[in-house]
């Protein structure tokens, strides 16, 4: 026969021993001493999550049978919200991001300062929470090093592509933003910052998506002797619904922020696809600016957003249409921030439609892969010729007149390929192959980039591995010998110099593209 705390269990779902500990009372005139020792005591399949303590020393009690179901994480996450513990914000962070995060950007989504006396570090919460069993760390397909909600085995792996899908997207958004807030002279024009792995933009003691200092009146605090001291822009984005729970991190992180003594104004801003009612009354009770994209940029762009997400999403199974990108140009045409991240974005995927179509039919995009230190790297796109040869390629879309960041060619030099070689030698398939390592780009290189690329080149063995880079004219001579004539029109078109003021009309007139439509 069941005890009477598996009965409650079982129609209340996972509670706290409070909760359990006020039924055998109240219902069944069990002595309050003796229902806390009946409910401390229960074994079996009655389990209390560890290390998480909640007011008045109660525990968080529920089934085996329910670990890690949906009603877990729900009534955890109100149980740790009503006593606004730091982890329930933590953990909503992540739930409302189908339960994980990449590594980088937790500190920025679960609520918590970086650093502040009496309070919880981003690095504490999880430490303490992964000693409890409620979370961990993956290598998710495609997007890296996550924190994660603990769930089965490959769950993650199912929601990689959507999950990459939304950040690509966002990071485009971000764009816009930043370019946005800079033409309305809301913040100081150089000084817009974004999330990177490498970096994360702060403000007071939080980490955001995006930030910069205003110098607008009424965010200036006049300062007695010195220097006026500016207000700041932060703003956080989420490309999907939001509801309740999901806006409360964001709302904490403001509120403290609010209480530092240094830290000068700041507007505060949540851009969401679109928020639940209670969320949007939430953000506006606190003083919070509640944005969507079509509140921005208009419906046209919100929509170009979404058909966007569509596309990147699509891509992770099938081969790209050209013709979806042009389209996604039109639309964003008016936001010089936005077509920048776009065109990057739009030439890994090239990219990986020509790598497909002449080095290999076997191609990956944005595999993640860690050094002999333990630290990450990204290939944008990877041909593997079973047998042969993989090669791993760097992507750097830019208007054709535009110079590739010297710090990115150095990064991707001196980091990403050694510590992508040393998987690759390690790799059971791969440690005997060919490998090779090649920069495309759009763009142009500095003298200094050039020349610390050819003294890599003559220093390193031909046994171990290579280094390539094809610019502009190199890449659009690949191109061809893909022999397909939309992707050729759509590569000169955004990618080529004068290809952009070239209507496609024009482009499937010229001989190189009847060529192309001949050998297809």
């Amino acid at each position: 026969m069941k005890d009477a705390v598996t009965i409650f269990l079982e129609r209340s779902g996972p509670s706290l021993s409070s909760d359990v500990v006020e039924f055998l009372v109240t219902s069944l005139g069990v002595a309050p001493a003796t229902a806390r020792k009946r409910v401390s005591r229960a074994t079996g399949d009655i389990k209390k999550l560890g290390y998480i303590t909640f007011p008045r020393k109660a525990r968080f009690v529920y089934l085996q049978k329910d670990f890690g179901s949906p009603l877990y994480w729900a009534k955890l996450t109100d149980a740790l919200l009503q006593t606004k513990s730091a982890y329930g914000y933590a953990i909503a962070a992540l739930k409302q991001r189908n339960g994980f995060i990449p590594s980088w950007q937790f500190p920025i989504a679960c609520g918590a300062p970086l650093r502040q006396a009496k309070h919880l570090s981003p690095d504490t919460i999880y430490t303490r929470l992964n000693e409890a069993g409620l979370l961990t760390k993956t290598l998710v397909p495609g997007l890296g090093e996550c924190i994660c909600l603990v769930q089965d085995a490959g769950y993650y792996d199912r929601w990689s592509s959507d999950t990459r899908a939304r950040l690509l997207t966002e990071e485009l958004l971000l764009a816009a933003i930043g370019d946005w807030v800079r033409r309305l002279g809301i913040v100081s024009y150089d000084t817009v910052k974004t999330r990177t792995p490498d970096a994360l933009p702060k403000v007071g003691t939080f980490a955001w998506d995006l930030t910069a200092p205003s110098y607008l009146g009424f965010m200036v605090k006049r300062a007695v002797e010195g220097k006026p001291k500016p207000g700041f822009f932060a703003c956080d984005v989420f490309l999907d619904l939001v509801d309740e729970h999901g806006v409360q991190p964001f709302i904490r992180k403001c509120e403290t922020l609010r209480q530092l003594r240094n830290v000068g104004s700041c507007m505060q801003v949540f851009v969401a696809r679109r928020f639940t009612k209670g969320a949007h009354r939430l953000l506006k009770q606190h003083g919070i600016i509640a944005a969507t994209p079509g509140s921005l940029f208009g419906e046209d762009v919100a929509a170009g957003l979404e058909q966007l997400t569509s596309v990147l999403r699509a891509s992770a199974f099938v081969s790209i249409d050209p013709a979806e990108f042009d389209e996604l140009f039109r639309k964003f045409s008016k936001l010089e921030g936005a077509l920048i991240q776009l065109r990057g974005t739009m030439f890994e995927f090239l990219s990986a439609e020509i790598a497909r179509r002449t080095l290999s039919p076997n191609v990956r995009l944005n595999q993640t892969y860690r050094g002999s230190t333990g630290e990450y790297a990204e290939a944008d796109v990877v041909a593997i010729r079973e047998g042969d040869s993989v090669t791993f390629i760097e992507c750097k879309g830019y208007n054709p007149y535009a110079e590739v960041p010297h710090n990115l060619v150095e990064q991707w030099l001196q980091k990403r390929v050694p510590r992508i070689y040393y998987a690759a030698r390690n790799h059971p398939d791969w440690k005997n192959l060919t490998i090779r390592f090649a920069l495309w780009s759009t763009g142009t290189l500095s003298a200094e980039s050039l020349e610390i690329i050819t003294k890599a080149k003559a220093s390193i063995k031909p046994a171990r591995y290579s280094i390539d880079v094809l610019l502009g004219e190199d890449v659009l001579k690949l191109c061809k010998g893909a022999k397909d004539a939309s992707l050729l029109v759509t590569f000169k078109k955004h990618f080529t110099k004068g290809g952009r003021r070239a209507s496609t009309a024009e482009l499937e007139s010229s001989d190189e593209t009847q060529n192309a439509l001949s050998l297809t």
